[in-house]
């Protein structure tokens, strides 16, 4: 029976250390370096970049969908009304999402430096 487990463990010890380069294959299009997890950090950084960027083209275009309304509701107070909550909304959204984005890229500076620093 330890002979078979000493077998195991070899073979199984292998296939462990070879699928250690896999990381690689993630990091180095992330711009790491091979064997730095950093790239972790770029990964969640380029993640919150694309969905504050979903969100600011989500408030853009509900900032026109607002401005349209103003323009077609000609005297309806209420249609009015209802497209200019529409764009107080959306540019709050905005201010929102900028300054999350400007939060995130503090964040990732602040980690970067940190774990950076020995």
């Amino acid at each position: 029976m330890s002979l078979l487990n000493t077998i195991l463990s070899k073979i199984f010890i292998q296939v462990a250390y070879a699928a250690s380069s896999v990381w690689d294959n993630y990091s180095i299009p992330m711009g790491a370096s091979p064997g730095n997890p950093d790239f972790i950090a770029r990964l969640a950084g380029n993640v919150g970049s694309l969905f504050l960027q979903f969100i600011s083209g989500g408030a853009v275009l509900a900032i026109m969908w607002g401005a349209t309304g103003m323009i077609n509701s000609g005297g309806n107070e209420e249609g009015r009304e209802k497209a200019k909550k529409i764009v107080i909304f959306a540019v709050g959204g905005l201010i929102l999402a900028i300054i999350s984005s400007g939060l995130i890229n503090f964040v990732d500076t602040l980690a970067t430096d940190v774990t950076s620093a020995n």
